[in-house]
């Protein structure tokens, strides 16, 4: 039984719905750009990503610049791969970033090393084998992507724009 005002209802639906096409987009959006920012930011949801350690740092060929961002490909490997009305997923890495996931979750397990040749062992220019063996390996979660406040925060300002 039709009502009084459901001419007006129907018509505000109708105006509704062809505004919902954009909102994967927006979402869509709004997270990758979030995700790449939190390089910039050297944290996720407020919190400060883990100091590089003092062995990593000595080990390294620089001492300064941005806490995962030496080549910018992981950074770069964010992008969304589904963007649906009922779904939209942001993912990272590729073949040449296979260890996104490792910093996003962090990893601790041990890695198995195979017999090889050193051929310059301690820079003092003689072969020398190395047996296999077993390494622990231990890397802190430094999160860049997943769900945040300040990302939710982002989605709605953005969608309460595109509904007015």
């Amino acid at each position: 039984m039709p009502t009084r005002n459901s001419g007006h209802i129907n018509a505000w639906f109708d105006d509704f719905d062809g505004r919902m096409d954009g909102v994967p987009d927006i979402i869509a959006e709004t997270a990758t750009e979030n995700f790449v920012e939190n390089f910039q930011r050297e944290g996720f949801d407020g919190q400060s990503w883990r100091p590089l350690s003092f062995k990593t740092l000595k080990n390294q060929r620089r001492s300064t610049g941005r806490i995962l961002t030496r080549t910018g490909q992981l950074q770069r490997s964010i992008r969304p791969t589904i963007v649906e009305l009922t779904q939209v997923r942001i993912s990272a890495g590729n073949t040449k970033v296979n260890y996104a996931r490792v910093h996003n979750e962090g990893y601790v397990g041990v890695q198995t090393i195979q017999s090889y040749t050193n051929r310059n062992f301690m820079g003092r220019g003689k072969p020398v084998q190395i047996k296999a063996h077993k390494r622990r390996m231990v890397i802190p979660q430094r999160q860049f992507m997943g769900r945040n406040r300040l990302l939710f925060t982002e989605i709605k300002s953005r969608l309460k724009n595109h509904f007015k």
